[in-house]
């Protein structure tokens, strides 16, 4: 294992390009800390404070920093897709199977990298939060009162990154499996499109009652399933007004937290017997 990650410790360290975009995740996920702490957007004639509205305060924070934060992952995407496709374009993975690395343990070494990744970001999220919520904005409420949300970045960001790892040795090249994910996630919109229309019409064309069918084969289909394992946070701002909690607790589906364990373990294994049966 140790001899994985080193190897893709160099392929990462020496590579300008994922350098600069680690250092820019990093940097944004501080950025994104301070920025949201300081944003009071406008409703109507009201100037709202997010801190005393309560976005800080434990258990809410857990969840709504979590979502923030989801948002970037896509620069740790853009460095795994690089760091797969480069080894095509660069014949790295043609000579590390010559000089004695199998094909089982290159797909182990991107599953650490993305494991790596994952931790690293996820420890940076808990120690941004766990700043802003103990010393920055304290409250009374439990500290480990919604820290499940935080095991659900960690899984959310380990599908996300071997969907990418799958998509960039199926095509290759990163800006193909970049425009693969995309057209991915366009073809599960329009998966959810037809669903909806299919409820509608056995409805009689009721799309208000359609719109709130509770199951939806949809929800759990691999990008979608990354999204529901952390739900937008639910926020009404009027609450306020009346003294009422405006950041409501959601909860972290279960279904779709074994859903998502399933499709990771699966695009591992796609990835893999992708990469065996095909000549380099």
């Amino acid at each position: 294992m140790i001899r994985l990650l080193l190897i893709e410790w160099n392929k990462i360290f020496y590579y300008q390009t994922a350098r600069i975009f680690t250092i820019l995740y990093f940097v944004m996920l501080i950025l994104m800390g301070v920025g949201i702490a300081m944003i009071k957007p406008n409703v109507g004639e009201f100037s709202l404070n997010l801190a005393k509205l309560g976005m800080f305060n434990f258990p809410v924070v857990w969840q709504n920093m979590t979502y923030m934060f989801a948002i970037a992952k896509i620069f740790l995407a853009v460095i795994i897709i690089t760091n797969v496709t480069n080894e095509y374009s660069n014949g790295t993975l043609k000579q590390n199977l010559i000089d004695g690395l199998s094909k089982r343990e290159f797909i182990q070494s991107k599953i650490l990298t993305n494991f790596v990744f994952a931790s690293l970001s996820t420890l940076f999220v808990l120690v941004i939060t766990f700043i802003l919520g103990v010393f920055i904005f304290p409250n009374d409420n439990s500290f480990f009162s919604g820290v499940e949300f935080i095991g659900a970045y960690f899984l959310k960001l380990m599908l996300f990154f071997s969907i990418c790892l799958f998509f960039s040795i199926f095509l290759k090249k990163s800006a193909f499996a970049l425009l693969g994910i995309v057209v991915w996630w366009m073809i599960e919109k329009a998966f959810h499109l037809v669903e909806f229309m299919i409820y509608a019409f056995r409805l009689d064309w009721d799309f208000e009652k359609a719109a709130q069918t509770k199951f939806w084969i949809s929800e759990y289909l691999p990008l979608n399933t990354s999204y529901n394992l952390i739900q937008f946070p639910e926020f009404e701002p009027m609450n306020f007004i009346n003294g009422l909690e405006v950041f409501s607790l959601g909860k972290v589906d279960i279904s779709f937290v074994i859903v998502a364990i399933v499709y990771t373990l699966l695009f591992w294994f796609l990835s893999f017997r992708l990469l065996k049966k095909r000549d380099l």
